[in-house]
């Protein structure tokens, strides 16, 4: 983690209190769309040719923090596959089958987030909560656990948990956990203290924002509050719109504890304060980001990979083979306000089965409307729709497809989505023809499907499957994927249990097969 802190001196200012009142018991300050950058070079240096590299990248992460959203991600070259691990850092895989020497090969992720500043209000304070209900996932049990450079288990650590979170609410023992961390360790940039973690930060209360992060992360689980580490980027001041920006020295770490009804709450524990001379804690910075000091989110600790890509390679000889990695581009991009955001209401699902389905895709921005404010929900889904639909779910952006179909023209409003999932390997098309106005059987649905889960990384085992009265019409090319989409729920028959599987699929049942797979990836 590169070295970053804030110091905010102050004399004397007379400040008037007002009280703020939310239904969610936070408010959003000016949340603007970024492009983050991360460009990679991956040089062969030696004298012999190197086979078969395969390329672990970082794209991100599925944030579930309130003051950013995911929006799209380009990676180049296109990835082979995605996965994700168990905190939601999505990674990319990609394969290069031959580097000869000299030659040198450019990965670059791109995401489109949008990010603002936060403000709980006092109300949170008062909460009075377990955690019985938010560990019963056993997927949560990780934020109440130690972990590398989170030491919650340490004796020491466990003895002053105990002693600043003996009383008061979820948050009150949170607050006396981060006024202790502001306060305890001294920004020291020394490689004796820096990036050691949370045990090292408490022993010799020095360290960078790695320690105050990790330190504050671990003395909550030990008192068994839920909290995470989170990486990324700290963006403080005015930043020019359309114009790439630098950030390669604000790489940032802070922390995150976790309320039942409110979520995941930021704190910024290493930002220093002083009050007429003396430092104090700085309120500012907990439960709070200023609009002014974004935090971009890139990923949440877990076992991170060096530098956020990895790269795995063969040889036929081990002399004269020397490969290169280099970080080449840290950027962000503020893009300009769009004046026409304000989103329109869909005005023909009211009353529809899948109206909530619908509905959240569309808050997403991941359907569209057929036509004017009318999503048409009865219609039937075209080959091009579903591309566009699925492609926006995974958060794929588009890619110019400067003509690989013959019958996709460029001013195709669906053309670069087409194209990305044609590169993903979701939709193919035949001949050199994509067909994008043609229609989709519930089959053919079944095994696009299967093929994303697939592209994502998932495992795609069937069990005994179903049991339609109809399962000899699935033609066989589509029984595993029918399988899979029936045992997962993505897909379920219809009256009569019946699956229909030449039935054309309808953009209601379309809204409710891609809900499904997203709440799998």
């Amino acid at each position: 983690m590169r070295f970053c802190r804030k110091f905010i001196p102050f004399i004397l200012v007379l400040i008037f209190l007002v009280s703020v009142v939310s239904a969610d018991s936070y408010i959003i300050q000016d949340e603007r769309r970024y492009i983050i950058r991360n460009a990679y070079e991956i040089i062969n240096d030696g004298v012999k040719d190197v086979y078969n590299l395969n390329i672990k990248v970082l794209v991100g992460s599925h944030t579930d923090s309130p003051y950013q959203k995911n929006l799209t991600f380009s990676i180049y070259p296109f990835p082979d596959s995605l996965s994700k691990d168990e905190w939601g850092n999505t990674y990319a895989y990609i394969n290069i089958k031959e580097l000869k020497p000299g030659q040198k090969i450019d990965v670059i992720v791109d995401r489109e987030i949008l990010n603002g500043g936060i403000f709980y209000d006092k109300s949170i304070y008062h909460v009075k909560a377990d955690y019985k209900y938010f560990l019963s996932n056993p997927s949560n049990s990780k934020y109440i656990l130690p972990g590398e450079k989170i030491e919650s288990d340490n004796p020491q650590i466990k003895a002053k948990a105990l002693e600043l979170a003996k009383t008061g609410t979820i948050v009150e023992k949170a607050k006396k956990i981060y006024d202790f961390v502001n306060l305890h360790i001294k920004y020291d940039t020394d490689p004796n203290y820096a990036n050691k973690g949370a045990l090292s930060g408490f022993i010799t209360g020095r360290g960078v924002c790695d320690e105050y992060a990790s330190l504050f992360t671990a003395l909550c689980r030990a008192a068994g509050i839920p909290a995470r580490v989170v990486e990324g980027y700290w963006l403080e001041g005015e930043v020019k719109e359309s114009k790439w920006t630098d950030v390669s020295d604000r790489r940032h770490a802070w922390s995150e504890f976790y309320l039942p009804g409110a979520g995941w709450i930021p704190v910024e524990p290493s930002f220093l304060y002083t009050y007429n001379g003396k430092r104090v804690p700085n309120e500012k910075y907990f439960a709070n980001i200023g609009a002014g000091d974004k935090h971009l989110i890139i990923s949440y600790m877990s076992n991170p990979i060096k530098n956020d890509i990895d790269v795995q390679y063969s040889y036929y000889e081990s002399d004269g083979v020397d490969m290169k990695l280099i970080s080449g581009e840290e950027r962000i991009m503020l893009l300009p306000k769009d004046t026409n955001a304000s989103k329109k209401y869909l005005t023909d699902i009211e009353g529809n089965w899948a109206q909530d389905y619908i509905q959240k895709l569309f808050e997403a921005d991941v359907v569209l409307p057929k036509e004017g404010s009318m999503y048409k929900p009865g219609e039937y889904i075209t080959r091009a729709e579903f591309a566009a639909y699925l492609t926006k779910a995974i958060g794929l952006r588009e890619i110019d497809g400067r003509g690989s179909y013959k019958d996709v023209s460029s001013k195709n409003p669906y053309a670069g989505y087409i194209e990305a999932a044609s590169r993903a390997g979701l939709i193919q098309g035949y001949n050199g023809y994509f067909y994008p106005e043609n229609n989709i059987t519930r089959q053919d649905a079944a095994v696009i499907m299967m093929r994303a889960l697939r592209f994502f990384g998932k495992n795609i085992d069937t069990g005994s499957g179903y049991s339609f009265t109809d399962s000899s019409s699935i033609s066989h090319y589509a029984v595993d994927a029918v399988k899979l989409m029936y045992e997962l729920n993505i897909m379920s028959g219809k009256p009569g249990n019946i699956f229909a599987p030449n039935d054309f699929t309808t953009r209601a049942e379309a809204a409710k097969i891609i809900l499904a797979f997203m709440g799998l990836i």
